[in-house]
Parts: C-alpha cells; structure tokens; sequence
C-alpha cells in the first residue's frame, strides 16, 4: 500500500536524519527490521538492496502458486529438491506438491530418493502394481535405521498418490518410477544378488557366496571391517566384491534378453545390488584410511551419481526430480566443504550435465523437528532452535513472511547480496542443539548454491508410522 505523502512527512524526516548517525555496518539488520513499506522506500544503498530482494519474493499459500517454478524448473532435465532439515513434516508435503506438477504438467517420470536402493524397490514394485501388498506393507520394507525417514505419513500418501497416477496414466505415456540411490544396504544388498544367481545358476550363486563370504571374519559389521583392513590391508575384500560386479557388467553373468522387461528389472536390480556392496566395502575402507569422513562422504555421493546414471541408462533418460538433504544438492563448491575436499551429487550433476539441472533448496527458521540424539536411537521430536542471527533463515525470519519463493538468478545486485557468504542449518537424522554451531551450521554462497530457494518460517514434526 503506498501511504499519502503529506501525513508521513515527519516521520520520513526523522528516520532519515536518524541514518546519517547510524554506522553502514548496521544499516542492513534495520532495514530488515523495518515495516515492509519503509523498507521498499529506502534509497539507502544496501537498504534498497534489501528492498529489491523482498519484492522478488513469491509468496507461497497454495500448490498454484508454483507456477513459476514448474514452469522454469520444467525446462530442465534434473530438478533438484533439497532439505535442510530430514524430520520436517512442511519439507515432504511441499516437495511432494511440487514433484506432483512436475510429474503432471512437466512429463518427469523418475524420482531418485536419499534411500536405500532394495527398500525403496519395493515402494516402486507397490507404485507399478507389480506386488499384491498395501501402501502400509510397502512402507514395512524400511526395517534398517533411520526407517524414519521414508517411514512416514507423509511419504505414505505420496505412494498412494503415484499408484492412482500410474493405474490412470493415458496410453503412450510413462508411468512414474521410485529409486533410491543411497549406500547403506550392503547386508540386503548381497542376499539378494545371490538369491538372483541361484534362479540363474546355482554354481554361480555358490561363487558370490563364496567371495561374499569375505565379510563373515568380521560379523558382516563394516565399521569392525574398516578397522581391521586399515591395520592389515591383506584381509581387504576389494577384490571379491570387484570381481562379483564386473561379473554383470561383462556379462559373465548371462545378461538377459533385453525383448523381456521383466528380466532385464530383475538384472538390472541384482547389478545395481552388486554395485552397492562394492562401494560400500570401498566407503568404510577409505573413512578408517582417511581417518576422516571427507573420502567416505565423496564415495557415497559417487555412488549416488553413478546410480543416476545408471537409471538414466536403465529407463531411456527420463526426466528426474531428485529428493535429498541439501548438503548432497545443493553446489558444493558453494560452501564450505570445497574447502575440505568435499564434492557432492549436486556439484557432479552440473558438472556432467551443464544446463540441464535446476535446484530448489528448503530452509526454515524454527519449529519442531524429528531427529535422533544419537545414531540408531529411536527418532523423538524435538524443538528445532532458532536460526542463527547471521544465518539466511534468520534474514528471512525477519521479512515476516511465513512461506515464499525466492529466484536467485536475479539482476545482478540482488544475486550479488544474496551470494554473500552466510551461515546456513543441517540437520540429518540427527540433532544436537547443545553443540549446533559446530554440528549443524557451515557457510554457503546462497546464489552459487541453488537457483531457488524455498523458504518455511516455522516448520513442524514429520507424522511417524508406528514400527510395530
């Protein structure tokens, strides 16, 4: 609303005397603090900066009011969606709101999850009705901490929702398919490829066994495993697992008519499987080499995009919508773990298909959060603290807005302020608000980071299905 000049003339007058005595250095947290219209009146230079911003935003109160990102994020081949925040309920139902469009409007046909590959199989097997089970028994396959995290209402609805879809999709369209692309399922990962082998073969299902039965000296538990081969790398099973998977590759293991869909799936899933193990025996043996998570983290964000790839390869390059945290999605050559040696998929996704990724970022500034105390502890909810005052969130926090999207490829003096390094939240399946500067915040260049940002005031609890 643009008030009548005469009757604020006074007040105009005061404020601007008042910023002729206030230091430049805090002229950026009073305008932030300022009512919405004196704020878009400023003619201070990094007030109108602040000005600019806030009038980019797109205020987000229904699924439509996507429009502009369906329609800009569309065009791409990947889009990126990335939480800050695991536990959060406002994270799954919006992303959930924007795949839906993506999948009805922009013809995506793939989403690529955080998850682990044999678990997130069988939400696809529910979704394709391809297994007579429920929603509900689809979801009992996430048996392996955090089960939370994709054994949730939410994420429960949303495979509903994709079976209607698919079961009602118009002939010569796609139906939508659910991977996971995650690492940690070398136990499952490994009965399944032998169970695979035994309908093949059952010499070749007794080799795998034999060279999967490397892990046995060590309770098939991979963190004992790393510890031992750093002190005595000749108990390392590099090899056997090398060998099994190339088995695949070089079609040792008969590959499958490709004129049967059925079996190429079940090729395709026992390879995968044996990919898996491979890069999980290389992920634990590199973090206890390094003594230190940066190889470890690099491997499994690898894996992540070779997984990609491979479905790229495996459903004739469909377009794909990816679901994770954002510290896996959003650039990191934009934050702090460049500085550390970190990579991600993000980063490897642009570098490997420049122009055809398009990322959103989610951010909140507090609420009330699942998470753990401490890993494999059972998931609680808990009271997510306020952002930090140099944080993004707690710049947002101050605009008053409760939800609202923001382009970050703006003009030039917008993207420019926007890209000033600042603080920023991650919270996995983890919190620990005691220490959360030193576990949960970094620095990002928000604009180098994501094209878009969706921000969330005050986000709420992920609904968590029983484990019964």
């Amino acid at each position: 609303m643009k008030y009548p000049w005469p009757r604020y003339i006074t007040t105009y007058f005061i404020f601007f005397i008042a910023l002729l005595w206030v230091p430049v250095s805090h002229i950026d947290s009073i305008y932030a603090e300022l009512p919405e219209t004196h704020m878009c009146q400023s003619h201070v230079e990094l007030g109108a900066q602040v000005c600019d911003v806030r009038n980019s935003i797109i205020s987000v109160n229904h699924p439509d009011d996507y429009t502009p990102l369906i329609t800009t994020a569309g065009t791409a081949h990947f889009v990126l969606i990335g939480d800050s925040t695991h536990g959060s309920h406002e994270f799954y139902l919006e992303r959930m709101n924007i795949s839906k469009r993506l999948i009805t409007e922009q013809n995506f046909t793939l989403i690529a999850i955080e998850g682990n590959w044999p678990h997130v199989n069988r939400l696809n097997q529910y979704i394709h009705s391809l297994v007579p089970i429920t929603a509900i028994q689809a979801m009992d396959s996430f048996t392996q901490y955090p089960d939370w995290l994709w054994k949730n209402k939410e994420m429960l609805d949303f495979i509903q929702w994709l079976r209607e879809h698919n079961m009602h999709i118009e002939e010569g369209d796609h139906a939508v398919s659910l991977y996971g692309m995650d690492i940690f399922s070398i136990n499952r990962s490994r009965e399944l490829v032998v169970e695979y082998l035994k309908i093949i073969s059952i010499d070749t299902a007794k080799i795998a066994e034999q060279r999967y039965e490397c892990f046995s000296a060590f309770n098939y538990d991979m963190d004992q495993y790393g510890q031992v081969v750093n002190n005595d790398p000749s108990r390392s099973c590099e090899s056997t697992v090398t060998q099994q998977y190339r088995d695949f590759i070089d079609c040792r293991i008969p590959c499958p008519d490709f004129g049967s869909p059925a079996k190429r799936e079940a090729f395709f899933q026992a390879q995968q499987n044996a990919l898996i193990v491979k890069n999980t025996e290389q992920k634990f043996r590199v973090f206890y080499q390094a003594e230190s998570d940066v190889s470890s983290w690099n491997v499994r964000d690898q894996h992540m995009q070779e997984s990609l790839n491979v479905l790229q390869q495996h459903l004739n390059n469909p377009k794909t919508i990816i679901w994770a945290h954002s510290s896996h999605l959003g650039n990191a050559r934009a934050t702090d773990m460049a500085t550390f040696g970190q990579l991600n998929v993000g980063q490897l996704l642009r570098q490997q298909y420049p122009n055809q990724v398009f990322s959103l970022g989610m951010l909140t500034y507090a609420g009330h959060v699942v998470a753990s105390d401490n890993w494999g502890d059972p998931a609680k909810v808990n009271v997510l603290l306020p952002a930090h005052p140099e944080s993004n969130a707690a710049l947002f926090h101050q605009w008053g807005v409760p939800r609202f999207l923001l382009f970050l490829q703006q003009p030039f003096h917008i993207t420019q302020w926007l890209n000033v390094s600042r603080l920023q939240r991650h919270v996995g399946v983890l919190y620990l608000p005691e220490d959360e500067m030193a576990a949960h915040y970094s620095h990002t260049h928000l604009a180098d980071q994501f094209d878009a940002i969706l921000f969330i005031d005050v986000t709420t609890a992920l609904v968590l299905l029983s484990t019964d």
